[in-house]
């Protein structure tokens, strides 16, 4: 997680020094929470960084810093592609596939996750830290 923790650490660095607080957001993955049976190093690894966001939120809450984690379900991107073709399946079916179990019936698109991150960095949501944000859909599991 070194270059996490420096991407973060740089992140508090520059909010400190407006002296107006900060937003932090750790990127994750939906699978920290729901676990894959054919990628129990990649889901171990993305649920570290719950544990991760928590300890950040409770060490920097009292410099008005928040941080919170995304948790995308599935999303088109070169990542499920390449999970297509490892299950021997095309793009197409296997976003069609992945719909179905989503409660809103489709998978996500880069641009609706990175939608959410700006949101969490406005004063608005200054109540909001320490928690898993999932934007997957509804609840998949």
């Amino acid at each position: 997680m070194t270059p996490t923790t420096h991407e973060h650490r740089t992140a508090i660095v520059t909010g400190a020094a407006r002296g107006v607080g900060a937003a932090v957001a750790v990127n994750m993955s939906g699978i920290s929470t729901v676990g894959d049976a054919a990628r129990v190093d990649y889901g171990s690894a993305k649920a570290g960084l719950i544990g991760f966001t928590r300890s950040l939120a409770l060490q920097l809450g009292r410099h008005g810093i928040t941080a919170n984690a995304l948790a995308p379900g599935c999303v088109v991107s070169d990542m499920t592609r390449a999970s297509a073709r490892r299950r021997g399946r095309g793009s197409e079916e296997y976003r069609r596939s992945g719909a179905q179990s989503i409660p809103v019936g489709r998978v996500g698109e880069p641009e609706g996750i990175a939608r959410t991150a700006p949101f969490l960095a406005r004063p608005e949501a200054g109540l909001l830290s320490g928690q898993v944000v999932h934007v997957a859909g509804g609840p998949v599991g």
